[in-house]
Formats: structure tokens, C-alpha cells, sequence
């Protein structure tokens, strides 16, 4: 009597290549919708962002107004930013999205139709700068958040990486685009394509599912009590010395680095000779860097040392500006914006993930917009930066600009030891 051959066993499944787990927050329907409207309206705020640098530039050829406009934006921004918090923890966010998204497309729409009249003046500028500073306070806080709403534990770092990688995705076909545009149609032409695209935006908004895991706070009783939870959002954030740390984090670079970007007109122009496309081009690398710098992060998955990570990138980014500053070769300078994208993209990531991860979920809307505040930094560093720019040049000035925060990073580094550990 033989033996039977004994049955083989089956195949031990194979684990989900990394390119699956590296997009597994597209799997939710809601995810890849939010995506769709992240795009669309990152197409139109850099549509925004570069219309509104090129017509100042083109309406008083001065520094010192481009560096005051874009200041004006995020100043009213900061301001306006602790109501876009409560607004995102009181009602759906949702809700908050498409109705803030649907007034930028109304006021860029009036922009257009001032500017193809021919009765587009300075102060309408501001208007415009105004009306964006408000409505991007509101948006902000709660499409942060939001992705925190439909996703899961398990999904939420892959989720806010795609969302950042989506975000670069705009940034590198948007400012290119907008040179295009700008060169070839007109700025007028500009805003009709940016009020197009976020009426895409709200469509794709309104069809993300009602039902996310938001946890709204209760506030039958009016202003006050409005007022009273956007001092409670401060106060928690920060009586939390790791939440407080990572905002710090993000400041530095946000005040003294990030505002050289409106000033890429100047590089363009005056360094570089040359016109509203190298504008576009070089507002646009940071982008392609970016999406090499999350790609990498998607691939790297959950990692364990993510506060050592995020300050080793920031730093390094800040080496590759000052490098960008030092050039004169056009090439060169493609190549310094492109590797500061990686390192930055990486940084800022890990920073928005591990202060909605430090959060506690009641006042994750308010603290993302105590990020938002800091975020409107950005254009008030453009004001002085502006300023020393006609007086300076370019590059000095914004060379100067990065080795004071490259000092202010190195004592925040080794003041806020619970942002290493993280």
C-alpha cells in the first residue's frame, strides 16, 4: 500500500505591495471626491496667488505694494482665522467647505469682470486681497480637519500625505498654467478660469457623504459663547507643550522663509531677465519637489522617529532656499526650488499629521486653525521682506531672511525636546 502524496498548502498570501498601501486612502469614496475638490481649488488659489502678484506688479512695478498686498491678505487672515476654527468644530464641516468655496468663485467672478472692463484699479486689489484673507481663514481649518472626518485610524497618515500630495499636484500645474494664461490672455482671463474651477470644487464637496466621524461642539447660545470656545481653542493649545512645539515648528519657516514666494516675480524679472512664464516656472518647482518628497514619504509608511524627521527636512529645506538665493543661473535655480520642495513637503506633512494625531478631536477644527493663524504669517513676513527688497535686491535680502531662521531653528530645536521625541 503507497502513501497518498500529501496535499500541498496553499500559498501564504502575499502581503499588499507597497504601491496599494502607499494610495490606500483613494479606496474611500469620500476620500477620493475630497481629492477631486482639493485639486480643483488648489488649481484656483494658485491661479489667485500669482493674478494678484503680477497685476500689482504690473499696476505699480514696486516691491514694496507687492510685499503690502500679500501682507494685507494674511494679516486679515489671522484675524478672521480663530472664527474659521469654531466654525469647523459648531457645524458641518462639509457645509463649511462648499459655502466658502462657492464665495470665492462669486468674488473672483467680479474681479474678472473688472479687470476685462478695464476698470481694474489698486484698491480693488486690496479689495480682493481682503475677501481671499477671510475666505481662506474659513476654508483652511476646516478642509484640514476634514480629512481627519473620513478617514480612519489606520488610514489617516497615508490620507493626509495623498491630500498633501494632491495639494503639490496643483502646485506644480497651477503656477505654470497661470503664467500661460497671464502671458498669452491676460490676468482678467486668469480669474474667469479661477471662479470656473472652484465651481468645481463646491460640486465635488457636495458629493462627499454626510456621515463622517466629526464631533461637533454645542453652542445654543450665541456670540458669546462662539467667542468663548475660540478662547478655549487657544488656551488648549497652548497649555499642550507638544501641540504648542509643532506650531512653533511650523512658524519659523512660514514668517521668514515662505515669504519670498510673491517675490519669485522679482527673481524672474530682475535676476533672471525674464518674464510671467519664469514666474510661473519657478513658483512651480517647489511642487515637482514636493511630489517626489511624498511619494518617498508614502513608500517610507508609518514612521517611527516622525518629530527627528520633520526638523532634519526643515532644516535641509532651508539650505536649499539659501542655495536658490546665491544663484543667477536659471537652471540652477529650477534645481534649488525643486529640492527645497522634497524636504519641505516632507516637513510640513509630518507637522500636519502629528498635530491632528497630539489633538483631541472636540478641538482639532480649533487648533487647525490656530495652524491657519500661523500660516497668515506668511504674507506679514512679505511686508518687511518687501520693504528691504528695494533697498537690497532680491537676493540679499531674502538670503538674509533665511539665516535668521535658520538661528531661530536652531534654539527651537534644542529648547523643545518633546517635538524630537514625537
Amino acid at each position: 500500500m503507497t502513501n497518498a502524496t500529501p496535499t500541498p498548502a496553499p500559498p501564504a498570501p502575499r502581503p499588499a505591495g507597497k504601491l496599494k498601501t502607499a494610495f490606500a486612502a483613494f479606496e474611500d469614496r469620500d476620500f477620493r471626491y475630497l481629492g477631486l475638490s482639493t485639486l480643483a481649488l488648489g488649481l484656483g488659489q494658485w491661479a489667485q496667488q500669482l493674478g494678484l502678484a503680477w497685476l500689482a506688479l504690473e499696476l505699480t512695478g514696486s516691491a514694496v505694494q507687492l510685499g503690502t498686498i500679500s501682507a494685507f491678505r494674511g494679516g486679515v487672515g489671522v484675524v478672521t482665522a480663530p472664527l474659521g476654527g469654531y466654525l469647523a468644530d459648531r457645524f458641518p464641516r462639509r457645509a463649511v467647505l462648499a459655502f466658502t468655496t462657492l464665495a470665492s468663485a462669486v468674488q473672483a467672478t467680479f474681479f474678472a469682470v473688472l479687470i476685462l472692463s478695464g476698470h481694474i484699479e489698486l484698491w480693488h486689489v486690496y479689495v480682493l486681497a481682503f475677501a481671499g484673507g477671510v475666505v481662506q481663514s474659513f476654508t483652511q481649518p476646516a478642509r484640514q480637519s476634514f480629512v481627519y472626518d473620513i478617514s480612519t485610524d489606520e488610514t489617516f497618515l497615508n490620507a493626509v500625505t495623498m491630500n498633501s500630495l494632491i495639494q503639490n499636484v496643483s502646485r506644480i500645474t497651477g503656477p505654470p498654467l497661470a503664467g500661460m494664461v497671464i502671458g498669452f490672455w491676460g490676468t482678467g482671463t486668469l480669474f474667469t478660469v479661477m471662479a470656473a474651477l472652484e465651481i468645481v470644487a463646491v460640486v465635488f464637496t457636495l458629493m462627499i457623504s454626510t456621515t463622517t466621524r466629526q464631533k461637533r461642539i454645542e453652542n445654543p447660545r450665541g456670540i458669546g459663547s462662539a467667542l468663548s470656545e475660540v478662547r478655549d481653542g487657544f488656551a488648549y493649545t497652548w497649555s499642550d507643550k507638544r501641540v504648542l512645539g509643532l506650531i512653533i515648528a511650523h512658524a519659523i519657516p512660514t514668517l521668514l522663509i515662505f515669504p519670498y514666494l510673491p517675490f519669485l516675480a522679482l527673481f524672474a524679472r530682475d535676476v533672471l531677465d525674464r518674464g510671467p512664464e519664469a514666474f510661473g516656472q519657478l513658483s512651480s518647482m517647489g511642487g515637482w519637489g514636493s511630489l517626489v518628497g511624498l511619494t518617498a514619504l508614502t513608500l517610507m509608511g508609518d514612521l517611527k522617529r516622525k518629530g527627528r524627521m520633520m526638523l532634519a527636512c526643515f532644516s535641509i529645506y532651508m539650505v536649499m532656499v539659501l542655495g536658490f538665493t546665491l544663484s543667477s543661473n536659471y537652471m540652477l535655480s529650477l534645481l534649488a526650488l525643486a529640492a527645497a520642495g522634497v524636504f519641505s513637503s516632507i516637513a510640513f506633512t509630518l507637522n500636519n499629521t502629528l498635530i491632528q494625531v497630539s489633538s483631541k478631536n472636540e478641538f482639532r477644527g480649533r487648533v487647525m486653525s490656530v495652524w491657519q493663524v500661523v500660516s497668515g504669517l506668511q504674507p506679514l513676513g512679505a511686508l518687511p521682506m518687501g520693504i528691504f527688497i528695494q533697498q537690497y535686491g532680491p537676493q540679499a535680502t531674502v538670503a538674509g531672511f533665511v539665516i535668521t531662521a535658520m538661528i531661530a531653528y536652531a534654539i527651537y530645536i534644542a529648547t523643545f525636546a518633546s517635538v524630537r521625541r514625537a
